[in-house]
């Protein structure tokens, strides 16, 4: 029992515990790696009219790693839908929702295949970020710009999130292909690496402060204790 006491009157031990348990560090933010096919199910189609469907492909990786893979999208879109010429998909990612002043960012990358059906002004189509907020799911567009073949792997950023509401419970990416786009065929792009920046919390750098302080200070007793 003395052994005992004495081990939280040490100023090290104390200081890690802290660092160990405190709430304040900011969460990782990944959202998905496509690391496997279970990550694939995360995500559901969420609105438009287009035909629609999803698979893991392990031989398409954003960063080569074979290791990985991505979201796989096949899409058909008909000029005949009109606005409706369109495919959203949503993964609903934090409940309850999480905080968005902890993130500085949202990025992921995407891929068109080269073989997609383009719209009119020679792209593929207009392609949308958005976070949904609250339970109601508030539409909030993050990000917003035409998507083309050429470009390869894309690397897409939205910064910073507008506005970073403190309910975040869903992602939704969005490919609008009409009316005035009007692709007409088959579209299949390929998502990767999801993920919010989380902000540095000056709180957890505090602390780790103070905890190697605490280190230093018990060595310094220990030194002179045994002199």
């Amino acid at each position: 029992m003395k052994n005992d006491k004495a081990r939280w009157r040490n100023p090290a031990i104390v200081g890690s515990l802290v660092l160990a348990c405190s709430p304040l560090c900011a969460a990782d933010g990944t959202i998905n790696r496509f690391n496997s096919s279970s990550e694939v199910g995360q995500w559901r189609f969420d609105f438009g009219s287009v035909t629609h469907a999803t698979a893991f492909d392990a031989a398409m990786d954003a960063n080569g790693n074979a290791a990985s893979g991505s979201m796989k999208v096949i899409l058909g879109f008909n000029t005949a839908l009109g606005t409706e010429n369109k495919a959203a998909y949503t993964r609903d990612a934090f409940f309850p929702g999480v905080n968005g002043s902890q993130f500085s960012s949202l990025q992921m990358d995407i891929r068109v295949d080269p073989a997609s059906a383009p719209d009119a002004f020679g792209n593929n189509g207009f392609f949308s970020l958005a976070i949904r907020n609250t339970d109601n799911y508030n539409y909030s567009q993050q990000f917003g710009d035409n998507l083309h073949s050429a470009d390869g792997w894309r690397h897409i950023t939205a910064s910073p999130l507008t506005p970073p509401d403190d309910a975040i419970r869903a992602i939704t990416w969005q490919l609008y292909g009409g009316p005035s786009q009007n692709i007409n065929g088959q579209l299949t792009l390929w998502i990767d690496n999801v993920e919010f920046t989380p902000v540095p919390e000056p709180s957890a750098v505090a602390l780790a402060g103070l905890g190697a302080l605490a280190f230093l200070i018990w060595r310094k007793r220990k030194g002179s204790a045994a002199s």
